[in-house]
């Protein structure tokens, strides 16, 4: 403890062997921008951060790089609201807005923070709107609660297919601002029953996280978390109605306010949570992330196990507010940002930042972006408490292969009445669990430039035969910045929803769990059409690229796209339907194993 905060006093930062992927600018002038410090202060319901001059050098180690790949096929963009919106800081964490029934995929589900007042904003309120046709079209269903002022939602849903919101309002005979659950009585409907656990302290539970249960019949039908500003004010509590307000007993938990927490529900009865450690009571353990799981919705919870060890002695970069979880099948995922920081409570945005990724029974978790893979920029003027790059969201697909990871980058273009930096959206893919991630990839276009911000996805997106989808809710701007930290009547912000189209992964069936060596057999059948299987062997779990190359060497299939595949005896089907007649190579690659044979494609 002693020697973390003898080397924050020093604050002495060397120049590590730092990439900047694609950066515009030199290292002097990255050097400058990075000892820019920020120290952050709430303002009301939001946080902000004010500009406290420049610091010493820093350290900011960067080593991740990944292959350039464009993994995504096409993004759709359907405006969701219409009205103009002025109360734009949707959040201060990582938002989840928006919710894919699994059972029901035609159904989404968005809540966004809204306010036709240009200042005040006493009219803010939670607007709920509704897709049946997996979000080609919207219908704005009615504000959360029908009448009186709320703020700061998110949106889970039931086995039902209803909508559960939480958000923070006053409603009732108890005048206090705080964490109320609304329950919609149908997929849709826009009747919600008020779940109101009358916590005690005037304003001050006021930003909720929510998941539901695997099934409304449980006597646990859901678990938020909450939190306002101080010590010992987060904790977690079950519902166990929606018609009515009955909970269990809150439970605490050492989160710093203000959604620097998430909680998700897996298979199995598994609820998991995690959170970014408060340096209040637990000063040597600040900027570290705590996880911890409950098999049985909820009731209990392990011991939250330590998943990021924030280092200040080698490069300063601790959890800050963004973080995200769901779950794939029953493996607990959460992705976080870190940010170079000091425990004071300063933070440098225009430094280097990155984003990480842990799942449950990981040893450490893994670098999903940073500079070398991302454009860097720093990000400059109003600050709503944010990094280069920051509030990652993530889902999975809903057959469990792919993982996404959103996440906010800042530009290098400005406002043009303000140096605040506009913001872009990058989005990434695992298919082998998170082991591994594709180049994060810019969603929004650049032209006419606008401010995009507050991403999430949807905890999970439907597939469809070999086609993929990713459901994201982003707000879009004409003006970057929000007009809540630092006044701009310009603002003119809209939710979006985006369908992001992929290929999805095929599906590789592992026929055997024993091989001895790597080995690649011969298709079968051979000659073929237009559909052939191609088995393999692996001695280990490996990586597994599998390309097939037409007779003059060129690239004409992926059949297997880097997927992790166990170990054993495998096999995968290729469908070569849209192509020719002719001889065509099959290529394996696993690890250092590579391996090429032929087949014939008769029609």
């Amino acid at each position: 403890m002693l020697r973390r905060l003898f080397l924050l006093s020093l604050f002495v930062f060397l120049v590590g062997n730092v990439s900047f992927g694609n950066s515009i600018y030199t290292k002097e002038q990255i050097d400058r921008f990075s000892r820019v410090q920020y120290k952050i202060v709430q303002d009301g319901d939001g946080f902000k951060g004010v500009n406290n001059g420049l610091v010493s050098d820093y350290k900011v180690a960067n080593t991740y790089s990944a292959p350039v790949e464009d993994w995504y096929n096409s993004v759709t963009t359907t405006l969701i609201g219409t009205l103009r919106n002025y109360y734009d800081l949707e959040g201060n964490g990582a938002p989840l807005q928006i919710w894919q029934d699994p059972a029901t995929p035609d159904n989404i589900h968005v809540c966004y923070t809204f306010s036709a007042q240009e200042t005040g904003w006493s009219d803010r309120t939670i607007q709920y709107f509704f897709s049946s046709d997996r979000g080609a079209t919207w219908s704005a269903i009615s504000n959360v609660p029908a009448s009186g002022r709320s703020g700061f939602g998110t949106i889970t849903g039931l086995s039902t297919g209803a909508a559960l919101i939480a958000c923070h309002t006053a409603i009732g005979a108890n005048t206090s601002v705080r964490t109320i659950m609304f329950a919609d009585a149908f997929p849709g409907l826009g009747s919600f029953n008020s779940l109101d656990p009358n916590l005690a302290d005037a304003n001050k539970y006021i930003w909720p996280r929510i998941a539901a249960t695997d099934n409304v019949s449980n006597t646990i039908k859901y678990v938020f978390c909450t939190s306002t500003n101080g010590a010992d004010s987060a904790f977690y509590q079950t519902g166990l109605s929606l018609t009515s307000g009955s909970f269990g007993a809150p439970k605490p938990m050492n989160a710093s306010p203000a959604e620097c927490y998430t909680v998700s529900n897996g298979t199995g009865n598994r609820i998991g949570i995690a959170y970014i450690n408060d340096g209040t009571n637990d000063p040597a353990n600040y900027g570290d992330i705590y996880a911890m799981e409950s098999t049985d919705n909820g009731a209990t919870f392990g011991a939250p196990t330590k998943i990021f060890d924030a280092n200040f002695a080698s490069d300063s970069l601790g959890g800050l507010r963004g973080i995200s979880s769901c779950y794939k099948g029953s493996t607990f995922c959460v992705t976080f940002e870190t940010i170079k920081q000091t425990t004071a409570g300063n933070f440098f945005p225009g430094a280097p930042s990155k984003i990480r990724f842990w799942s449950s029974g990981a040893a450490s978790s893994v670098v999903v972006a940073d500079s070398s893979n991302v454009p860097y920029a720093p990000y400059q003027g109003t600050n709503d408490v944010l990094g280069s790059i920051a509030r990652p969201s993530i889902g999975v697909s809903s057959d469990g292969n792919t993982l996404f990871i959103s996440m906010m980058v800042a530009s290098a273009s400005t406002g043009s009445t303000d140096t605040t930096s506009f913001g872009d959206i990058y989005l990434t893919s695992s298919g082998n669990g998170g082991s591994s991630w594709k180049r994060p990839k810019m969603v929004n276009g650049t032209s006419p430039r606008m401010d995009w911000r507050y991403a999430s996805i949807s905890p999970k997106n439907d597939v469809s035969g070999t086609n993929g989808y990713v459901n994201m809710m982003v707000q879009r701007d004409v003006v970057p910045g929000s007009n809540v930290n630092l006044a701009n009547t310009a603002t003119d912000a809209h939710p979006v929803f985006w369908r992001v189209a992929y290929t999805a992964p095929v599906g590789v069936n592992t026929i055997s769990s024993v091989a001895d060596n790597f080995s690649l057999s011969q298709n079968y059948p051979n000659p073929f059409n237009p559909s052939t299987t191609i088995r393999f062997s692996l001695p280990q779990a490996s990586n597994v690229m599998l390309k097939v190359y037409s007779l003059n060497g060129q690239e004409v299939a992926t059949v297997v796209n880097n997927q992790l595949v166990s170990s054993g005896v495998s096999e995968v089907s290729f469908n070569a339907s849209n192509l020719a007649s002719g001889l065509y190579f099959y290529t394996i690659t696993a690890g250092n194993y590579k391996e090429t044979k032929k087949m014939m494609l008769i029609k």
